[in-house]
């Protein structure tokens, strides 16, 4: 694998991101403690983000006077996030244009002195060996080559440490058909990019295998016939509705849960 030509390309493509949004609004991008969900994204509840999020922050358990990696930052409501629970963060990201915004986050939510940013690629960490209490973050796996950022993850969290991500799944074959042919055609946006690719087996197989058999997933909701709400004309509101009451009683049956786009991945670094 080209790991260079992939980090130029995942960067290019999210500056990309970043210079197409309109104007900043402090009030939509300040987080404080408590916060579930990034309020810049307003369909992030709808999807259940803010179970995950909370899923996220238990595993992790207290922050207070910990040291946090937010691997992946993107535009930092992560970072502030894992800040205003008390922790000193390190948060990185191969997006200039992202950590750009993410900086400003941190200013305006009054935490950029314990948050401090890096343009780094995650398979090549600059942060001594265990270094940290916890890793976190949210839907960064999936963007990286596990079989060089894993260990590298393993390296710099502590013995006992912590991890918790965020992560779309690849264990429904019905969504990944679905991933596979409609974004960019019938009206439906295309927002991932070319080298992303959800979580399957093999990843998860991989991760498994760096943290000694900890890795855990987890769906607090099952997000599956929501996924349609990319779907003219089920966007509309009555059909959101609609779809939401499917996935909670969906939810109630534990094997339907495996098929869930969102999950989260949780493991602990074992050993001295």
């Amino acid at each position: 694998m080209d790991l260079i030509g992939k980090q130029e390309r995942e960067s290019q493509f999210w500056d990309a991101k970043q210079s197409s949004l309109a104007e900043r609004d402090s009030a939509l991008y300040r987080v404080t403690a408590g916060d579930l969900s990034d309020r810049s994204v307003p369909w992030l509840p709808y999807l259940g983000f803010p179970d995950y999020v909370r899923c996220v922050l238990d595993h992790l358990g207290d922050l207070r006077g910990a040291r946090v990696l937010d691997l992946g930052c993107g535009t930092g409501f992560m970072s502030c996030l894992f800040a205003a629970a008390g922790a000193q963060v390190d948060a990185v990201d191969v997006s200039e244009s992202s950590l750009e915004v993410a900086r400003w986050r941190a200013e305006v939510s009054g935490l950029n002195h314990r948050i401090s940013f890096h343009a780094v690629p995650a398979e090549v960490l600059p942060f001594d060996d265990g270094q940290f209490d916890a890793v976190g973050g949210a839907f960064v796996l999936h963007h990286l080559d596990l079989s060089v950022s894993g260990p590298e993850l393993r390296r710099v969290l502590k013995p006992g440490g912590r991890g918790a991500f965020i992560e779309t799944s690849a264990n429904s074959t019905l969504l990944m058909t679905a991933r596979r042919l409609l974004p960019g055609r019938f009206g439906i946006e295309k927002s991932s990019s070319d080298d992303e690719a959800p979580l399957g087996q093999s990843a998860r197989d991989l991760l498994d295998r760096v943290f000694d058999g900890t890795v855990r997933l987890e769906s607090p909701n099952t997000l599956f016939f929501r996924m349609l709400s990319y779907v003219p004309p089920m966007h509309l509101r009555p059909m959101q509705y609609m779809l939401s009451k499917v996935d909670r009683l969906i939810h109630k049956v534990p094997a339907f849960r495996t098929q869930s786009y969102y999950v989260v991945v949780a493991f602990r670094r074992t050993g001295s």
